[in-house]
Formats: C-alpha cells, sequence, structure tokens
C-alpha cells in the first residue's frame, strides 16, 4: 500500500487579490474556518497540509500555493440548516438571543435570513416557538456572514 506524502502548503492568498482559479478544489466544512491544522485530500485525490499561520480563519475561495505553484482553492461545503425570517426587530432580537444562549454562530445568509446549523433538539425547540416559519435548507456558512463578522466590521467602520 502507497502512502501519499502531502504537499505543504506554504502561501495563502486570499480571492479578491487573484483573477484566476483553479480547477482543484479544497472542501472544507464550515465549522473548521478556524482550525490551526489540516490535512485534507482535495477533489482530484490530492493530500494537502495546512497550517492557518498569521491568518484569523480560512476564506471561501483563498489559493493555496506550495513553492509558488497554486496546488487548490478552498471551498465551503453546504450544510443542513435551520432557516428563520423574523417578522420584526424585536423576533429578530429573541431568534438571536436565544441561539446566542445556545452557543452556536448565527449566520445572515441573505437580507433578512437568518441560518444556525442544524440541530435535532434546537430544531424541535424552535418549532415549538416559531412553527412553520422554520425552513430546513441546504446553505453555505461562511465566517463573513456570521452575526459575530458583521458586528466586528461594523464596529471597525465607525
Amino acid at each position: 500500500m502507497e502512502i501519499l506524502q502531502p504537499i505543504v502548503i506554504d502561501e495563502v492568498k486570499p480571492r479578491e487579490n487573484l483573477n484566476d482559479s483553479h480547477p482543484d478544489i479544497l472542501e472544507l466544512e464550515w465549522f473548521e474556518n478556524k482550525k490551526q491544522k489540516l490535512t485534507r485530500v482535495t477533489r482530484s485525490g490530492t493530500v494537502l497540509e495546512l497550517r492557518l499561520g498569521n491568518l484569523k480563519e480560512w476564506q471561501q475561495g483563498d489559493r493555496l500555493y506550495s513553492h509558488e505553484q497554486q496546488v487548490a482553492t478552498i471551498y465551503f461545503k453546504t450544510c443542513l440548516t435551520i432557516c428563520f425570517v423574523p417578522q420584526n426587530d424585536t423576533e429578530a432580537a429573541d431568534f438571536c438571543y436565544f441561539i446566542g444562549n445556545q452557543h452556536l454562530p448565527v449566520f445572515v445568509i441573505s437580507d433578512q435570513h437568518f441560518a444556525v446549523p442544524y440541530d435535532g433538539r434546537l430544531y424541535e425547540q424552535l418549532s415549538v416557538k416559531y412553527g412553520p416559519r422554520l425552513e430546513l435548507k441546504d446553505a453555505q456558512l461562511l465566517s463573513a456572514q456570521s452575526l459575530r463578522y458583521l458586528v466586528q466590521k461594523r464596529t471597525h467602520e465607525n
């Protein structure tokens, strides 16, 4: 049995700085965005070893390089989410407060659409409170969509 040596990623470039894309994709789960060390296999079967280093977290579209050669691009997989559209600001605050007490991240996936990663017990609790207004939906949860990120961004803009 042949053991593959991982390719060590020594440079990461954000998507917005580059126009070209690489055909090989490294898929990550939404909760792996802050993993300090990862060893994963790309879609084409290449084994990569990544270290977060000075970055705060992995981002959708990050270009991964080894010895100045682009190896792959990061893509976050979709996952099952619980989606909720509040009818007013009070309901939005109530929803976010409830989810925050569960220590789960809240994401804004589109205009006034809140999403949280699916959890069976949480879904049951939210169903009692919000009923048929909840929707189970596959969605991509990106850190730039998290309330935590949006609040930090707004704080730094002011």
